[in-house]
């Protein structure tokens, strides 16, 4: 953990408004306002037990674990987003009234979690401490996947189960038919209670709508049909009112939310429809899925369209590049975002004559995405791959991240949501810390610092709490106090003493629900505010120079505070980026400067964090902070 003392006496009573943080806000608006900011998404499948779990269970803890690995290694990797698949076969991974729990969850369809246990709400709360948005991913109309013997293993609470005429076979696997007002009013209502229920980013779709053409549909033509005389238009029609239906009823609910589908890559070409895209390949989703995706766009029915674009630039019949720019040509003036579905899983092959040898194609996509102003982000086929691959793991670590890279800083990780101060009780007293700069302030664990870590309220806490002094210079943090109060904080945890320490002396509160969260990210303008409370500053610092910290922005005066005594920086854009999570690394670097702490000249000791190698940006940051 990080620790310092510089404290001045009305520093704590400014901290208890700091750190009394209520539960996160929405990452960002949807729709057309998606486009400012770029989209970094990745596809957590839950089928098959492809990402998550990796093997069922009911057991919370594990689930916890796996989903918190994940979210890490998202927001590790430059991620903003998470697109959770929470529906994969008419089944669920949180409790519904609709749909029975996933048999790829638990390992018996029906069987819940543990405890009580609610994985979504656990995947939303740890994904915006992070500040990520997550998308809830539901598969509309597929039942099975491993065909007739996974029907007849259905829970009896399964829509196919109550309802048998629901259901249509096709290529050995079974649907619920789309064709039938019923079951898209079933799809629209599950998606109504995810939105009711749930703090979701946005409701995504996936192209699984009609399986293939000899689809098992004829009854329910002859009864819904009327007037069309091709069952391919009505089979459109019946997706199109789905789409339509779907986004009308979500914003109905949630105006903000991000309503968005990722169809197949192509359309149709142009030789089938003109205005269709420049390929030949053969699968078009207008006639194969009987998704219109172009019209779902041009009607503006949806936020976003991410189209699965799963060729190399060059493909001879399916070229990257034509595809993405067909799509960018249809979403122009639309209001709708694209973000491309790439194929991530194609990467990393070992012969260096195919055109997926490493990541050189997957290069080259986010090169070309670049030139196209009308492309708004990716998102990325899926999670277990990327994270297996150490190669395409670390080109996002580096392109993504160096988007946002500060001049003189670290690049710093995920962004989090900006926290609203609740009230906490003044301080019994007045604080200092000790400003001597003779001692260590900073510690490892185990032989690691793990300097890109982001610093995390606990380690907040500890910085107030370890050198914490009263007017004589007394210490006053008690290491036996481990009873801070909060439920969410375990008498045994490293941290319960620091925060006890916090609570007791009105320095940091909780949140709404009563709970303290240690484990949630520090932003950038509350670190700088943290630090510039314990300084005498004559006033207002005047307006900053950054053009995303507004003379209103809760943080504005200590920016400009900062900012004016040289201890922050801005990024190559101009900006300052402060709802930021901040690293370990970076707020040695920020303490250092605050408390007039030099480098340090010497590379010794070499071992003391075997994670600081002497090639790292703050090792003699560290070093300085650390002896």
């Amino acid at each position: 953990m990080i620790m310092v003392g510089l404290w001045r006496p009305l520093a704590a009573l400014v901290l208890a408004g700091l750190l009394g943080w209520t539960a996160a806000a929405p990452a960002r608006t949807a729709g057309a306002d998606a486009a400012a900011e770029e989209f970094r998404a990745v596809w957590v499948a839950t089928v098959y037990n492809l990402d998550y779990p990796a093997k069922a269970t009911t057991d919370p803890a594990a689930l916890k674990r796996q989903a918190d690995e994940i979210l890490r290694g998202c927001a590790d990797m430059g991620m903003n987003a998470v697109i959770l698949q929470v529906r994969p076969s008419c089944d669920a991974l949180y409790p519904s009234r609709l749909f029975p729990w996933s048999r790829y969850l638990t390992g018996r369809q029906g069987t819940a979690p543990a405890e009580g246990f609610d994985p979504l709400a656990y995947w939303v709360e740890q994904a915006h401490a992070l500040g990520l948005e997550l998308h809830a991913w539901i598969n509309p109309f597929r039942v099975t996947k491993a065909g007739a013997e996974e029907l007849a293993a259905l829970s009896a609470d399964h829509p196919a189960v109550l309802h048998p005429e629901w259901v249509a076979e096709h290529d050995g696997n079974y649907y619920l038919d789309p064709g039938l007002p019923e079951v898209r009013e079933l799809v629209v209502q599950g998606a109504e209670e995810l939105a009711r229920n749930y703090d979701v980013d946005g409701i995504h779709l996936d192209d699984y709508f009609y399986p293939g053409s000899d689809f098992d549909d004829a009854a329910a033509f002859d009864r819904y049909g009327g007037s069309f005389s091709n069952v391919g238009d009505w089979r459109r029609e019946n997706v199109n009112q789905l789409v339509k239906a779907l986004g009308e009823r979500l914003h109905a609910i949630r105006p903000e939310l991000a309503y968005g589908i990722s169809p197949s890559g192509v359309w149709a070409d142009s030789r089938s429809i003109p205005g269709g895209s420049r390929t030949t390949g053969g699968y078009e989703s207008y006639y194969a899925a009987y998704a219109d995706s172009r019209k779902w766009v041009k009607e503006g029915w949806i936020d976003y369209i991410c189209p699965q674009i799963y060729w190399y630039i060059g493909h001879k019949t399916m070229d990257y590049a034509a595809i993405a720019r067909w799509w960018a040509d249809t979403v122009e003036g639309t209001g709708v975002s694209l973000y491309i579905g790439m194929a991530d899983y194609q990467a990393g092959k070992s012969d260096p004559a195919d055109p997926w040898y490493g990541t050189a194609a997957i290069q080259a996509q986010l090169a070309l995405n670049d030139t196209l102003p009308q492309v708004a982000g990716e998102v990325h086929f899926r999670y277990r791959l990327i994270a297996s691959n150490d190669a395409l793991s670390a080109l996002y670590r580096e392109t993504y991240q160096r988007v946002q890279s500060p001049v003189t800083e670290p690049t710093p990780a995920p962004t989090a949501a900006v926290p609203t101060p609740v009230p906490t009780p003044e301080p019994s007293g007045s604080l200092r810390l000790d400003t001597s700069g003779k001692g260590a302030y900073i510690q490892g664990s185990g032989g690691l610092f793990r300097p890109d870590d982001a610093l995390t309220r606990a380690e907040a806490v500890a910085l107030l709490a370890r050198l914490s002094k009263d007017e004589q210079g007394n210490l006053l943090y008690n290491e036996a106090e481990t009873a801070s109060g909060f439920p969410d904080v375990d008498a045994d945890a490293w941290y319960a003493p620091y925060v006890a320490f916090a609570r007791a002396w009105g320095v940091a509160g909780g949140y709404p629900d009563g709970t303290f969260r240690p484990e949630s990210p520090v932003s950038r303008a509350e670190l700088v505010k943290l630090l510039c409370a314990y300084f005498d500053r004559p006033g207002a610092a005047g307006e900053t120079s950054f053009p995303d910290v507004p003379a209103g922005h809760w943080a504005a005066d200590a920016i400009a505070y900062a900012a004016a005594q040289g201890w922050i920086s801005g990024y190559p854009d101009g900006s300052f980026q402060p709802e930021q999570t901040v690293t370990r690394a970076e707020t040695v670097k920020i303490l250092n400067r605050a408390l007039g702490r030099p480098a340090a000249e010497q590379a010794e000791p070499e071992t003391l964090f075997s994670d600081v190698p002497q090639t790292h940006w703050a090792r003699a940051e560290i070093l300085a902070a650390a002896q």
